[in-house]
C-alpha cells in the first residue's frame, strides 16, 4: 500500500534527522503528499531560503489536491472528532485524503489520528 507522509515526518528529514532520511528510504517509491502538507511546510519556512528548498523537495513527490470527496470526509471527521478529540482542521484533510485514496498515513502525531478507526496510521519507531 502506497503511503501518504505527514508533515513531521517530512519536518524531520528537512532537519536532517539520519533516521527519517532512512525511514522515508525504507517505504520506496510509493509515497506521496498530501497538498495539504505541502502548504504546511511552506507556512513553517523561516525564510526564502528554506521556502525554495522546500519547494525542491516537495517537487519530488507526488501531490494530492483536496477534492470534494475530501472535503465531505474532512467534514465528517471533524463533527465526529473535533469536539471529542480536538481534531484540526488540517489534520482531517489530511486524514481524509489517505482514507479517500486508500493510503496509509505515515504520522509521528498518533494522538491527532489514532481515533479514526477507518484510517490506516502508521507512526515510524525511528
Amino acid at each position: 500500500m502506497a503511503h501518504l507522509i505527514d508533515s513531521d515526518v517530512m519536518v524531520d528529514f528537512t532537519r536532517g534527522n539520519a533516521k527519517a532520511a532512512d525511514y522515508l528510504d525504507s517505504l520506496g517509491d510509493d509515497c506521496l503528499l498530501s497538498a495539504i502538507t505541502a502548504l504546511e511546510l511552506i507556512a513553517g519556512a523561516r525564510n526564502q531560503r528554506e521556502v525554495t528548498d522546500l519547494d525542491v523537495l516537495i517537487s519530488a513527490y507526488e501531490q494530492i489536491p483536496p477534492t470534494e470527496e475530501i472535503a465531505r470526509r474532512a467534514y465528517a471527521l471533524m463533527m465526529t472528532f473535533a469536539r471529542s478529540h480536538g481534531l484540526h482542521a488540517l489534520d482531517a484533510l489530511i486524514a481524509a485524503t489517505a482514507i479517500e485514496n486508500g493510503l496509509t498515513l505515515v504520522s509521528k502525531n498518533r494522538k491527532h489520528f489514532q481515533m479514526i478507526g477507518e484510517l490506516n496510521l502508521e507512526v515510524p519507531s525511528y
